[in-house]
């Protein structure tokens, strides 16, 4: 009887252990990687003045009085619908993310990509916003999109130059000059 006791005590101690191991070693393995960290907004954001707001309501009485007139009525109601969530953007106030960079891959927005799903990266600048754009080896998925915020973008493009190509003749892609142009 006493060696079954000693068994059952000796099988309670060793899951305590393995459970110690376990959170230490991620530590462990951070510690150990050259990481590039920095806390961005989720996008950018444009400032919208009055004239912004009552610009995009008049396009969309005009064009829902055209239908009218054409008696297309189901247009106008996604005219409608089409209006009320631009303005639900268009005032929507950015999160801040974290995002970083290590020696396997990519942290975006709570999302780790490792460098083999990636073909190549770019940055595109406008003004001072600086947005770095990496391209996915799968064509049917859209460029991953992520703003630098006041990361410096001489020490990000060197350590992304090791594992990545960099594309120079790619810029800012149309759907960003169009948020841009609209001010969203």
């Amino acid at each position: 009887m006493a060696k079954t006791k000693k068994a059952k005590k000796g099988t309670k101690k060793e899951p305590e252990k393995k459970q110690a191991t376990k959170v230490q070693k991620p530590k462990e393995f951070l510690g150990a990687a050259k990481v590039i960290r920095w806390q961005a907004p989720d996008y950018y954001t444009f400032e919208k003045s009055p004239y912004w707001s009552f610009g995009v309501g008049a396009l969309a009485i005009v064009f829902s009085l055209i239908l009218i007139y054409t008696q297309n009525y189901f247009p106008v109601i996604i005219i409608i619908l089409a209006v009320i969530v631009t303005f639900q953007i268009a005032h929507e106030k950015p999160k801040g993310e974290e995002f970083a960079i290590d020696e396997g891959g990519i942290l975006a927005r709570n999302e780790y990509i490792p460098y083999l799903e990636l073909k190549s990266f770019w940055v595109a600048r406008h003004g001072t916003r600086i947005i770095l754009y990496l391209e996915p080896v799968h064509r049917l998925r859209t460029p991953i999109v992520i703003p630098l915020g006041k990361q410096n973008v001489t020490d990000l493009r060197g350590f992304l130059l090791r594992f990545l190509p960099e594309q120079f003749e790619k810029g800012e892609m149309l759907s960003d000059k169009l948020i841009r142009i609209f001010r969203l």
